[in-house]
């Protein structure tokens, strides 16, 4: 019959080699999850942008193409002030512009956010780098023909 005892610094070596990986799968979900809701907010805010062109009536308007792109760079620019300031610190580009693809007009916007800073918190593992890497920029558009 074997003893509890002789067994029981098996139990504390599993924990010693598992639980670290454990945390770094929770804490690197959790930092993968507040990056995708971050593009995902920014990616909300390019789609209203292009969107708020269909309200305007091109019966009011000379010159159509330049009203849409005032607008939805006005309604961009109102959008991205809303975004988280840790978003909103980073924006690197902001843009709205008119592309013609085959005699169609087509309004795109994009956001992007770089900076060489991570956006969130790492953990610095020494010779095995950082936890868990981060991208050094996101980009998201949106486009409407009009």
């Amino acid at each position: 019959m074997l003893s509890l005892s002789r067994h029981s610094g098996v139990v504390s070596l599993e924990f010693v080699f598992v639980f670290p990986l454990l945390v770094a799968l929770l804490y690197g979900g959790a930092v993968y999850g507040m990056l995708f809701f971050h593009k995902a907010e920014m990616q909300e805010a390019v789609d209203k942008a292009v969107a708020s062109v269909f309200y305007l009536d091109r019966r009011q308007f000379s010159n159509f193409g330049d009203e849409v792109l005032f607008h939805s760079e006005a309604a961009l620019e109102q959008l991205s002030e809303r975004l988280p300031q840790r978003v909103r610190s980073r924006i690197s580009e902001q843009q709205c512009r008119e592309v013609s693809d085959s005699g169609v007009a087509i309004l795109e916007c994009s956001l992007m956010i770089s900076g060489k800073e991570p956006m969130l918190p790492q953990l610095n593992l020494g010779a095995l780098g950082r936890f868990p890497p981060q991208p050094e920029s996101m980009t998201v558009s949106a486009s409407v023909a009009f």
